[in-house]
């Protein structure tokens, strides 16, 4: 008997743009450095350890049309296909790649993975008939059951958790299923299908891969959605699963990573055994890697150790520029402006890059906030700066407040992104904001220090030339979406 047949597609956009749609990471792909789709990966590995048979098809990251994609599923002849799917393009993966996959596919079942499924999931039933199944929450365990019951032709899923479908017409939510707690039991991605050249480090321009290091954040700011899909626990993978993947990855020529996890130094014994079991195997010199970290709970010491162990820059959540801004959004552990500088300058100072976000528009923000950012920003030893229009993500506090306050209505999501502005607020319409985030971006990157920084990044002449190239690129995109 033939084995029942999965495919795994991150969806194309009718634009032909590249989206990242990886846990709380909903964005445009503004760098040209789109993410290996992790969680594509590890769902197939539960699958095929199960003897499943899979095929991944990450059409955003080769800008693949349409009909390319359902030509590929065509000649897979797949039972079932699993959709990731984000907030700023779900009219498009479900709404309009959905209904032509199935067209084309008539026995085909529809799954949808994502946050936005997870955090409105009757929701998400009433508007797109041609989803059959919405996985909410970690998807790995909820997709293999899924797979097992329809190979097994049984109609009765209302014990399947983590499932949401219709049920006699109507929208069935089934039971939560309980996060992950051992994540070495989730093995490593299985790629067929994805060719890593199409995952570039930025500048680098060499393949990377997404090593998932940690799941859950304890803290709550508001306007962040992945408690509701990784929960506030943290679980940490063994130091020893993490340094096998890296072997893994070595033995496929990849040298390059991003450490995924909310808050690579939420737990400084950890990393520090982390870091001492790289250096130990004489990895340093051998893999360069990046991550995101919290600004508050770093020290010199980490920075420097991260730094000999590979780090070569780190992404840094500062925020806002005030710190009556940090209060509107409760970001939590006592994390002041003050707090952000002193971990930017240690961070430049053991040479590592920083990477600063900021949000601009929050509700209870005024210009001076917005002008108040842009100066902090432009005074932070920074490499890199990106500036997010506020949006309310289903699944984040945030888009309850904006729910309850009468903001928006859930009508309203499609298209919201964090590359343009889409909240009205009283003193601070849209058009002041995008004024604001083109602003920062102009001062930022006019900054002479800050060019001196990113120039010394590159290590041979091909790294600047994809420099330049990455520059003008991401530039064009800040000036066109805004001003």
């Amino acid at each position: 008997m033939a084995p029942f047949k999965v495919v795994l597609i991150n969806p194309p956009d009718p634009s032909n743009k590249s989206w990242v749609r990886e846990g709380r990471c909903q964005q445009l792909d503004i760098w040209g450095s789109p993410f290996p789709p992790l969680s594509l990966g590890l769902i197939a590995r539960q699958l095929k350890n199960a003897g499943f048979e899979t095929l991944i098809i990450d059409a955003s990251s080769e800008r693949l049309e349409l009909d390319q994609v359902i030509q590929r599923t065509k000649a897979f002849l797949p039972e079932l296909a699993v959709v990731a799917s984000a907030t700023p393009t779900i009219r498009n993966d479900l709404g309009w790649f959905c209904p032509a996959l199935k067209s084309a596919h008539e026995k085909l079942k529809t799954a949808a993975i994502g946050i936005h499924v997870t955090a409105l999931p009757k929701e998400v039933l009433n508007s797109y008939p041609h989803v059959d199944y919405l996985v909410m929450g970690e998807p790995e365990a909820t997709v293999l059951e899924l797979a097992r019951a329809l190979a097994q032709n049984n109609d009765d899923l209302t014990g399947v958790a983590g499932l949401s479908y219709r049920l006699n017409g109507e929208g069935f939510v089934g039971p939560c299923r309980d996060f992950i707690k051992n994540l070495d039991e989730l093995g490593f991605p299985l790629w067929r299908g994805i060719d890593f050249d199409n995952y570039l480090m930025p500048i680098k321009q060499k393949p990377f891969s997404l090593i998932g290091v940690a799941r859950g954040c304890p803290y709550h700011c508001r306007f962040c959605a992945s408690h509701s899909y990784h929960g506030r626990m943290i679980r940490k993978r063994s130091v020893n699963s993490i340094m096998a993947e890296i072997d893994f990855y070595l033995s496929m020529g990849i040298k390059n990573f991003l450490f995924w996890t909310e808050n690579m130094s939420g737990d400084l014994n950890y990393l520090h055994e982390l870091l001492d079991s790289i250096i130990a195997d004489g990895l340093q010199n051998k893999i360069s890697w990046v991550c995101n970290s919290r600004p508050d709970m770093c020290d010199s010491e980490i920075f420097k150790k991260m730094k000999y162990a590979g780090c070569w820059q780190i992404a840094f959540g500062f925020e806002f520029g005030d710190d009556y801004s940090l209060g509107l959004v409760n970001k939590g552990n006592n994390y002041n402006v003050r707090t952000g500088v002193k971990s930017a300058h240690n961070a430049a100072k053991a040479g590592i890059a920083v990477d600063g976000h900021f949000i601009m528009g929050y509700p209870g923000q005024g210009p001076d906030n917005l002008q108040a950012t842009i100066d902090y920003a432009c005074k932070l030893p920074l490499t890199f700066a990106h500036f997010y229009a506020a949006v309310p993500f289903p699944g984040s506090d945030f888009y309850d407040d904006c729910v309850r306050d009468g903001i928006l209505a859930t009508s309203d999501l499609n298209g919201f992104s964090q590359n343009k502005p889409s909240l009205d607020l009283p003193g601070l319409p849209t058009s002041v904001v995008a004024d604001y985030i083109g602003r920062a971006y102009r001062k930022f990157y006019s900054n002479p220090k800050v060019i001196r920084r990113i120039l010394a990044i590159p290590e041979n002449p091909r790294e600047y030339a994809n420099l330049f190239k990455a520059s003008c690129g991401f530039m064009l995109n800040m000036i066109k979406k805004n001003g």
